[in-house]
Formats: structure tokens, C-alpha cells, sequence
């Protein structure tokens, strides 16, 4: 696989953004997800990797090729749309009443309509109806089902709650197609002074006719009809970079320039991450950002991003309650190893590929292999088929993640967050860094606390630390994760004034 030096990652950045900003108030050109470069990892710059790595006829061939796969898609989703809306009958509900608070959140599968809160804002729709006014969740629909057939089973819940169709009306989606190819035309005639600023004006055009920008485009629709009927004083939604979140915020303005827009940082904020940082016209911004914790508070700090009092640590429920007598570094024997995968296979093979090697060459240890929910670990299998056999020092785990982490000492991980977890539990973290490769390592600012693994022999060096060094390193490596995810504290988010 070929990889994305941190300088072209640097040009790319300043290409792409060159190209949003070039038209400050365009939302068709803010539509367009391949230009809005959220981090670092190899699995979000897959589609940037033939900017550097073609040569110019089999990246004209390449540009040729992605145009005809997304005309086929789009021909196909308007067949899609025809069905959704007049076979099921699909389409925006309707609303009736008015509501001051708008949430979108992300219903991701069938076990979020069980909650009682939302699985990312948790209660705080609920305390802000608790003080004034009315709230409203807005679910983006992952699961497929039909939006209405969703509604029926959240009647009884304190705060109201639709599903976002899949679709507009054919002749709405028709309009999208439209206003997106204008601007793929107006991309060709962008001026580019550079080989790269030039291929990514041309890989632009091509992909403002992707289902992903297509869908930003859609998202900005939906909100806008919301907020005209519900004339909400607040939108909150998720914030993590993606191009939609800024379309709400701007189709929220049309509609009322007076509405308050507020993002939820509710991720970590990596080393490179880009579309979280770049500012983009005002009316694509939030008013208030919440974040996670005091780690991405700071990160808004630094580079000034809006005035102190508009950044608001609102924390999460991903906090830890861990104590530490329980860590696991502090076992006798340190001989269990956990291996934490991302659930893409670009990410997760290489892991099993240098686990494999770990466990031939060090028999006197114990490997646990667990999978990404969303692993196909068929497709693991079919690559690796030893692991099929019985390997005395591999185990393929079944049990809970929170089981995996009372039983082992080490957790080998690249960019998995899961690693925030373990390394609370006490386990020793193990980076696998390869050559020439941006790190995606989530603990990148600790590099004297954890350890990169580059080959299997590293493990004999860290053997090598007593029981002290290894448990003052954890002490302070708790101390920073625990940065990441504070309480969650309403207060702090009932501080967000309306205009």
C-alpha cells in the first residue's frame, strides 16, 4: 500500500481548503466531501492516494473510471428514491409543533431505539426541556428501515423524535444532482498553479458526483425544511469535521440568522486531524463548540478557534471509573497480549500479520486477537488461515471487551480509541508504527511513556523494564488519558445563550 508522506498530506490540506475557500458562501462547493480532509489515518486518505501515486494517463483513466462508477450509482439511488417514496411511502415528517432545541445525532443500529438517552448527547435534551422550552432529536437512519416504521416505536419518549427519510422527493434529489455538476464545471475552470493543485481540482470535479456529497447536500435540505417549520432558537449536532455538520449550520441560518449552532466534539482530536481545525466561512461555524474534555478544549484553545467563553467542557459518558490497585501492569507475571483492531481490513490485517509473528517468535507468551465488531473476520481468515488452526499461544477472542482487558497486560493497537480504555485499565500500550507513515497513534503526545513496536524483537527490550518504571509510566499515561473524556456536566452546557 502506498502511503501519504506528512509534507503531501500538508500540500493536499492546502489544496483542498484553497478550493473551499475559494467560493466563501457556496454550499454545493462546501457539499463536496473529498476536499474536506478529516485526519491523518490511511483508511480517510484511501482516496487521496492517487494524487501522488499515478502518472498522468492512468490517473486520467482513474478520474474516468470513479465518474462512471458514481453516474451508474446516481442513476441507480434516483430508481432507489422512486421506490422509498411512493412504494413505502417515505418522506420528511411533517411537524406540527414548535420546538426551541434541535438535536441530530446518528441512529447507527436497531438497539439505539432501546435507549432512554441519546447515545451521544445522553440527557441533555432532556435537562434543557427540564428547564425551558421544547426539544427535538433528528436521527440520521444507518439501519435502512423505513423512517415512519421507526417513529411509531419512540411514541412514549419525554423528548419527540424523527428519523431523517433516506431520500427527497425525486424532484428535490434531481436539484441536487444539478447544483453539484455546475460546480464541478465551475471546479475545471479554478485556477492551479501547481501538478498537485491541478489533479486535485480535476479529482474534485469528479467527486462532487459522489453519493457522499450528494448526501451532505441533502442533509443541508432536510435541516433547512426543519428548522422553517419548528422555528428552533438552537441546532445542536455532532462535530467532528465532516462537511455535513457545516451544511446544517448554514441551511439553519437561512432559514433563521438568528439560530444558535452548536457542535459536540465528542471524539478525540488527533495529531493531524484537518476539517475539525480549518475555518470555513461564518455561516459554515458553530456558535459554541462542546467538547469531550479538557484535552480538546485545549486543542480549541491553541489555535484560537472562537472566543473562551463560546469553548464549553461539557464531558462524556465514556468516562472511566477504573481504580488504580486494579491495574493490570500491576500482576505478577506480564505475559498476556492484547491486540486492538480498527475495523477496516487496511488497518486490522497488518495488525494480525505482526501478531502472528509476535506469537511464532515469543511461544512463552499469550496473544489475544479480538475484531472490530464491524471486522469481516471471514475475509481476516481467508488471508490468514493458520489462524483457523489451533495455535497454542493465539487466541481468537469471544468474550466481552471489558473481560479482555481484566485478563490481559499489553495492548497492541495502531489507531483504535479503544486503546483510551485499556491503558485506564492499566495495560501497557504497544504501538505498531511502520516506516515513512504519518502515526495515527491516539497517545502520539507520550512518546516517553508508552512503546513503539517496529519488530518482533522489541518485545525483549521491554521485558527489560522493572515493575517500578513500568507502573510510574502508567501512572502518568491514566493522568493524560484521563484528559480526553471528562463527567458530563449540564451546567456547562445550559451556559450556551440565545441570541
Amino acid at each position: 500500500m502506498n502511503y501519504i508522506t506528512e509534507t503531501q498530506y500538508d500540500q493536499l490540506c492546502d489544496a483542498c481548503d484553497a478550493l473551499l475557500q475559494k467560493d466563501t458562501l457556496s454550499t454545493e462547493r462546501k457539499a463536496i466531501t473529498w476536499l474536506h480532509i478529516i485526519r491523518e489515518h490511511p483508511i480517510f486518505l484511501q482516496s487521496y492516494t492517487a494524487i501522488f501515486a499515478k502518472g498522468t494517463p492512468s490517473f486520467l483513466l482513474f478520474l474516468f473510471l470513479k465518474l462512471l462508477k458514481y453516474s451508474l450509482i446516481g442513476g441507480l439511488k434516483i430508481f432507489h428514491c422512486l421506490y422509498r417514496n411512493i412504494i413505502k411511502r417515505e418522506k420528511l415528517s411533517k411537524l406540527i409543533s414548535s420546538y426551541d432545541y434541535i438535536f441530530i445525532s446518528h441512529l447507527l443500529n436497531k438497539d439505539f431505539q432501546e435507549r432512554e438517552f441519546d447515545f451521544y448527547f445522553h440527557a441533555l435534551p432532556q435537562k434543557l426541556q427540564h428547564q425551558e422550552g421544547k426539544a427535538l432529536m433528528v436521527y440520521i437512519n444507518y439501519i435502512g428501515e423505513v423512517n415512519h416504521r421507526l417513529a411509531k416505536k419512540w411514541k412514549n419518549h419525554e423528548v419527540d423524535q424523527i428519523v431523517l427519510p433516506r431520500y427527497l422527493s425525486v424532484r428535490q434529489e434531481l436539484k441536487i444532482r444539478v447544483l453539484l455538476f455546475k460546480d464541478a464545471f465551475r471546479l475545471l475552470f479554478e485556477k492551479s498553479n501547481t501538478k498537485i493543485s491541478r489533479r486535485v481540482k480535476l479529482q474534485a470535479a469528479v467527486e462532487a458526483f459522489s453519493p457522499a456529497s450528494h448526501f451532505n447536500l441533502r442533509m443541508g435540505f432536510q435541516i433547512e425544511q426543519i428548522v422553517q417549520e419548528v422555528q428552533a432558537k438552537q441546532l445542536y449536532t455532532t462535530f467532528e469535521g465532516h462537511p455535513w455538520e457545516r451544511l446544517v449550520f448554514a441551511f439553519g441560518r437561512k432559514v433563521n440568522p438568528r439560530i444558535i449552532c452548536i457542535g459536540y466534539q465528542h471524539a478525540l482530536v488527533f495529531r493531524k486531524q484537518h476539517a475539525i481545525r480549518r475555518k470555513l466561512n461564518k455561516n459554515f461555524e458553530p456558535d459554541y463548540i462542546l467538547c469531550s474534555g479538557e484535552h480538546g478544549l485545549q486543542q480549541f484553545h491553541a489555535i484560537d478557534y472562537l472566543p473562551s467563553n463560546k469553548l464549553i467542557c461539557f464531558g462524556s459518558n465514556r468516562t472511566s471509573t477504573i481504580k488504580r490497585e486494579k491495574l493490570a501492569v500491576s500482576s505478577k507475571k506480564l505475559t498476556t497480549y492484547l491486540m486492538l483492531s480498527e475495523g477496516d481490513l487496511i488497518e486490522c490485517l497488518p495488525l494480525v500479520e505482526f501478531v502472528l509473528k509476535l506469537a511464532k517468535k515469543h511461544l512463552e507468551k499469550h496473544f489475544i486477537i479480538r475484531f472490530h465488531p464491524i471486522t469481516r473476520v471471514d475475509k481476516v481468515l481467508k488471508v490468514f488461515p493458520e489462524l483457523k488452526q489451533s495455535i497454542p499461544n493465539i487466541e481468537l477472542s469471544t468474550l466481552s471487551f471489558e473481560k479482555d482487558l481484566e485478563r490481559a497486560h499489553y495492548a497492541i493497537y495502531r489507531g483504535s480509541t479503544t486503546i483510551i480504555k485499556a491503558v485506564e485499565y492499566g495495560l501497557i500500550p504497544l504501538y505498531l508504527s511502520k516506516a515513512n507513515e504519518i502515526t495515527i497513534d491516539p497517545l502520539y503526545e507520550m512518546q516517553k511513556e508508552k512503546f513503539n513496536l517496529t519488530s518482533p524483537d522489541d518485545l525483549v527490550a521491554i521485558d527489560k523494564y522493572s515493575k517500578e518504571e513500568l507502573l510510574e509510566r502508567q501512572y502518568k499515561l491514566i493522568d493524560y488519558v484521563q484528559q480526553f473524556f471528562s463527567p458530563i456536566d449540564y451546567n456547562e452546557a445550559l451556559k450556551v445563550k440565545n441570541n
